[in-house]
């Protein structure tokens, strides 16, 4: 009987301890932890090789979309500034020679410029209109016009004709001509055309 009374205390005090737990214990037990919230991707970083693009330029985007440079020269330059090859039918001189540089500055082939040879009456419109990006040897005697340079300067001042309202055209311009000296560009193409012609000149920079 003592045996019975026994196991039946002990059964008792297990079936108490399954059922609660110690008031002090229970309130030292920590909160479960919150479902971590789900992680949003990285944002893509900017993708490699993506184009300073010189500037913001209105002109030098269209250039650079279109794949051309459009150059607009008076029908009566010298010869040594600019001519037909008799042989080939391109464009020589050192005109020709300045623009193709600044081509390839800009991110083009040398062969990537078009001339347009024009008569004195329609330089300026030709400019404001857009039918070329710059002018050169021209002048930019009304207010709608600004020179860049000069790219030579001769007996007279060889200067870059641009739209005036385009001003950071002009500073990309101004860098390309001042880099075209520093680093030879200008006195190769200086010796190969007017120097071979005996013309003196010197650069604006």
């Amino acid at each position: 009987m003592m045996r019975i009374r026994v196991l039946a205390l002990v059964s008792l005090t297990a079936v108490l301890a399954a059922c609660g737990q110690d008031p002090e214990v229970s309130q030292n037990l920590l909160p479960p932890l919150p479902p971590a919230p789900a992680t949003s991707a990285a944002p893509p970083a900017p993708s490699a090789g993506t184009s300073v693009e010189l500037s913001t330029s209105p002109t030098l985007v269209r250039i650079q979309q279109r794949r051309k440079l459009l150059v607009g020269a008076r029908i009566d330059t010298p010869p040594a500034f600019l001519s037909r090859d008799p042989a080939g039918g391109g464009y020589q001189g050192f005109d020709v020679e300045i623009a193709r540089d600044l081509a390839q500055r800009i991110g083009l082939r040398p062969d990537d410029v078009q001339f347009r040879r024009l008569p004195p009456t329609q330089l300026q419109s030709a400019v404001l209109s857009g039918d070329v990006d710059l002018l050169l040897g021209g002048t930019a005697d009304v207010p709608s016009l600004t020179a860049v340079g000069p790219y030579a300067i001769t007996d007279s001042e060889r200067n870059l004709v641009i739209k005036a309202d385009d001003r950071l055209l002009a500073e990309e311009l101004q860098r390309m001509l001042d880099a075209a000296v520093a680093d030879g560009s200008w006195q190769r193409a200086y010796e190969t055309t007017l120097g071979a012609a005996g013309i003196e000149a010197r650069p604006g920079s």
